[in-house]
């Protein structure tokens, strides 16, 4: 039975009790006295009966308040826990964030010197070709940029990848704290 339904059948026990004692001993051929006297017994009874039921009453809401409290510290151990969790997780995933983006640096500055060294040597060939004619200079300065800008796009490309991955990661970490501090 459900709560409401225990305290509506204890209500109608009671009343249906308390009426039926007092309709036995008003139809009962007996003295005033003893009339009275039964009542009171009977009133006396029912007022235990109803004292018995009131403890019975304390004692489960205080199971039901054990319990749910009991509950309630489950709960905020858990979510104490989910939240640690979450920190964890979201230290971690700021350090991978970090770790990937100081790789990502290292490697677009290694190609912008890579490919910083790769014209200078292009220049100096170009100077010593200047001697077999304007014509194969040109060429070369061609060949040169030719070289060189796959190479300032890629550093570009990787530039951008990495600060995009950066700014992934730091939402990502952004929405955990948020989350952790929910």
């Amino acid at each position: 039975m459900g709560k409401g339904n225990t305290s509506s059948f204890l209500l109608g026990a009671i009343i249906g009790g308390t009426t039926a004692a007092v309709t036995a001993l008003l139809f009962a051929p007996k003295s005033g006295k003893e009339l009275r006297v039964d009542l009171n017994n009977q009133v006396d009874a029912m007022r235990e009966t109803a004292m018995d039921y009131a403890d019975i009453a304390a004692e489960k809401g205080s199971a039901i308040r054990d319990t749910a409290q009991s509950a309630a510290d489950d709960i905020r151990a858990n979510l104490r826990e989910s939240a640690d969790n979450l920190k964890v997780q979201l230290q971690e995933a700021s350090d991978n964030a970090n770790a990937e983006y100081q790789i990502a640096r290292e490697e677009v500055e290694k190609a912008y010197k890579d490919s910083k060294e790769t014209a200078k040597d292009a220049k100096k060939e170009a100077d010593k070709e200047v001697a077999d004619g304007k014509a194969k200079a040109q060429e070369a300065n061609k060949k040169t940029e030719k070289a060189s800008k796959p190479v300032k796009e890629a550093a570009k490309k990787s530039a951008e990848d990495a600060k995009a991955t950066a700014n992934k990661a730091k939402a990502e970490a952004d929405q955990a704290k948020k989350e952790a501090n929910k």
